[in-house]
């Protein structure tokens, strides 16, 4: 065995997050006469609510997918072709973001901060923001501050939606 090209250790991936099963539902599609499409999934009549072209095709396996919580094992029988197959797996599921600070544009008169994009009568959380910390690896951020610091500090100022999660920055800098 060479050092140069040393395989790499197995690992197995505790936060992956599919899963495969031993066996993977079928989904046969048939193409008529007509260019029409009849789906059966592990052998049973899929219903649509119409007919179903090529067009449609795609997004209808995404949702057999989704339902199901499992990849598919597809096979597409054309009139006078060979059978084609092919894997559909499920899309990942992305994490919901935050919203994004916006900068307020908005003029204000001096000892003024304003943002906008809330909903009418909204309850609006204002912080000023007196210091930046950096988190940890473990993601915490601990920041001790004398109670003279929070007085009379002006710069930053973060408002905060109550209902709407809304969030607009005003004066300063990030």
């Amino acid at each position: 065995m060479s050092l140069l090209h040393a395989p790499a250790p197995y690992r197995r991936d505790q936060s992956a997050q599919l899963r495969v099963p031993v066996v993977l539902p079928l989904v046969v599609v048939r193409v008529n006469k007509d260019g029409l499409l009849d789906i059966t999934v592990d052998r049973e009549p899929h219903d649509t609510d119409g007919p179903l072209t090529r067009d449609a095709l795609h997004r209808l396996l995404n949702t057999i997918a989704d339902n199901l919580a499992s990849p598919l094992k597809v096979e597409i029988h054309e009139l006078d072709e060979p059978v084609f197959t092919d894997f559909i797996t499920l899309e990942p599921k992305r994490a919901v973001q935050p919203p994004r600070p916006v900068r307020s544009s908005i003029s204000t008169s001096t000892g003024e901060v304003s943002g906008d994009g809330f909903l009418p009568d909204e309850e609006v959380a204002v912080a000023v923001v007196v210091a930046h910390q950096v988190a940890n690896a473990d993601g915490i951020a601990r920041l001790r501050l004398p109670p003279a610091l929070l007085a009379g500090r002006s710069g930053l100022v973060v408002l905060v939606g109550q209902s709407s999660g809304k969030i607009a920055v005003s004066g300063g800098t990030a």
